[in-house]
């Protein structure tokens, strides 16, 4: 009631001031009758009650609602206004629901990604804790863990960076596609060793592209990774760089073991191994998920087409450079 008053005491003292205005003007009238101005005026003012008391009754679950008396409008509430602020505050509330689920989800998908990294990072730390062990330093095997160290570490730092959202981290600028290619082609030179794979490079000096620089590395590294992982041993990985309908292309292509038909469409989900990713056991199956995350905000298309037993073929599409 009290915010009612609250809300509604202007209108009150106009309407007040109206009915003082209206007996005031009759008071200069010569055929002024006071019986029939109070008779009036009665009328008028019980009629301005009653106004103001069935108002107040149609809102009374709504103004309940908003001074704290109550948390949920009535059902039965058919006022306009009530209905508007029901809607909206439903509204607000499924958003929040839709929030918190969203981040719940964020939250466990990390924590199961940080299980799995702390799993698979003791790997690399048992084998060199052996080699120390027996005093077989060799510097190949070394620098093969600390690579496998290193780009576990660089993979969960770039988790966290993309499931909080990378849009602020953006920085556009013009890239020689053929420059980025090479930083990471060099980058992963110690695994092409441990692999025993070798890169076939043919690539377009000219092509120039607007994109993030560091997250465009990103996601032609992780796509090469996948490609040395699942090479034949002595094989080749072909890389290129072209124009196909006037669309800046990175074309990687392995001739390994390749992925079932069965398994393709899945490759994108988080912590989908595969078959021949769990046969490896050194598949997190982060990272094509996290390419798709990085990708999308950029304008970036990445498909992966393979067939089993002949290799995998991945390409990073541009969109059209603007002449």
């Amino acid at each position: 009631m009290k915010l009612y008053i609250k809300n509604y005491w202007i209108k009150f003292l106009l309407c007040c001031g109206i009915f003082l205005f209206v007996f005031f003007i009759s008071g200069l009238t010569e055929t002024f009758n006071w019986q029939l101005t109070a008779y009036l005026m009665g009328v008028g003012s019980f009629l301005f009650l009653m106004y103001f008391a069935v108002d107040y009754y149609m809102k009374r679950q709504l103004y309940a609602f908003l001074s704290g008396q109550t948390n949920r409008i009535a059902s039965g509430d058919t006022n306009p206004e009530s209905l508007a602020i029901q809607r909206k505050v439903s509204k607000v509330l499924k958003d929040q629901e839709i929030d918190l689920m969203i981040q719940s989800e964020k939250r466990e998908q990390q924590v199961t990604f940080m299980n799995l990294w702390v799993h698979q990072m003791k790997t690399p730390l048992t084998a060199l804790e052996m080699l120390a062990q027996e005093n077989q330093l060799d510097s190949d095997a070394v620098l093969a863990e600390t690579q496998r160290l290193k780009s576990g570490l660089d993979l969960a730092l770039n988790e966290a960076r993309l499931v909080e959202g990378i849009e602020k981290d953006f920085v556009l600028k013009q890239v020689s596609l053929s420059e980025i290619v090479n930083k990471v082609i060099n980058a992963q030179k110690n695994y092409f060793i441990q692999y025993e794979t070798y890169p076939v490079v043919h690539l377009d000096e000219d092509i120039i592209v607007i994109t993030d620089e560091k997250w465009l590395f990103f996601i032609i590294e992780q796509l090469l990774i996948n490609a040395i992982k699942y090479s034949h041993p002595k094989g080749n990985i072909l890389i290129e760089t072209k124009l196909l309908d006037e669309k800046p292309n990175v074309i990687i292509n392995d001739f390994g073991i390749g992925i079932p038909r069965e398994d393709l469409f899945r490759v994108w989900q988080p912590f989908f191994t595969g078959e021949n990713g769990r046969d490896s056991g050194e598949a997190a199956g982060m990272g094509l998920y996290l390419v798709e995350l990085a990708a999308d905000p950029l304008g970036i298309m990445v498909e992966i087409d393979s067939s089993e037993g002949q290799g995998t073929t991945a390409s990073v599409e541009f969109p059209k450079q603007q002449s």
